[in-house]
């Protein structure tokens, strides 16, 4: 392992929430670690990307879970909207998905198939949503599908891998909702024919109700967007840790470190090298 003195920051925390935690979407709480900020012209601009050296994540949800380490992708880098399936029509609403003081980011309709769509210059694999508004179960659980833009960027691929999510439950403003799941191998930038609106060039995944809820659809206050890498799942009391040195892990296109636990936990423990990617 490179001397610890090579390292801006050692991490050495229990980590309670599934990524940044209910409500925290769209601010920097509950997030591991963040660059420095670099001087640009006459102000500053957040650095992206690190370098980490070693770390440990330590389940103790009590079962088996979903661990992994990554980054929050910024927001500039990524879009979001609605997706009318009837019509194949993309409605951008960045400005609201990123907008963490609005009730107004539409999650889906009561109409089948509805839902949103994020497109990213960079490949994602977990989303978090900060919910306003819960989706109303009196008939029964929604059910949730995601689907991927293929590897030749013309149809679309259906998500399987799917490790943590909302996809057969509410959106609920109770806990924190996340959906994540292993790259695909075949996911290709969107070069044409998947709707009416949508970005080309970008990475895509829609998130549909293909059973819709019964009288409440889900709205959120904002989203976020991250790339996780490692994930495995372990057992309880298991620790899944990695030295990389002397050589690190470059995690590019973040402006924050987090962490992963696909079960909450006040006693999840996260141990971390990291630095600035120079």
């Amino acid at each position: 392992m490179n001397p610890i003195s090579t390292y801006e920051s050692i991490i050495d925390i229990t980590n309670p929430t599934i990524l940044q935690g209910d409500g925290n979407a769209q601010t920097n709480t509950n997030i591991l670690w963040t660059p420095p900020n670099n001087r640009v012209g006459t102000g500053t601009q957040r650095s992206e990307g690190m370098a980490v050296g070693y770390f440990s994540l330590l389940n103790r949800s009590g079962g088996a879970a979903y661990v992994g380490l990554g980054v929050r992708i910024p927001n500039h880098l990524w879009q979001a909207g609605q997706w009318v399936d009837a019509t194949t029509t993309y409605t951008d609403d960045t400005t609201d998905a990123q907008d963490a003081g609005g009730t107004d980011f539409a999650l889906e309709t009561l109409t089948v198939n509805d839902g949103f769509m994020i497109a990213s210059r960079v490949q994602f694999n977990a989303i978090l949503i900060d919910i306003a508004t819960a989706s109303n179960l009196a008939a029964g659980a929604p059910v949730r599908a995601a689907q991927y833009s293929n590897s030749a960027g013309t149809g679309w691929a259906a998500l399987t891998t799917i490790l943590h999510t909302a996809a057969a439950a509410e959106y609920s403003t109770t806990t924190e909702t996340v959906i994540a799941w292993d790259v695909p191998t075949d996911w290709g930038l969107h070069v044409s024919g998947l709707g009416t609106g949508t970005p080309v060039g970008q990475y895509l995944v829609n998130v549909r109700a293909t059973t819709t809820p019964d009288t409440t659809a889900g709205v959120a206050h904002a989203i976020s967007i991250y790339r996780i890498y490692f994930l495995e799942s372990i057992a309880n009391n298991a620790t899944k840790e990695i030295n990389f040195g002397p050589a690190e892990a470059w995690m590019l296109n973040g402006d924050a470190l987090v962490s992963f636990f696909g079960v909450a936990s006040a006693s999840n423990r996260v141990t971390a090298l990291v630095r600035p990617r120079s």
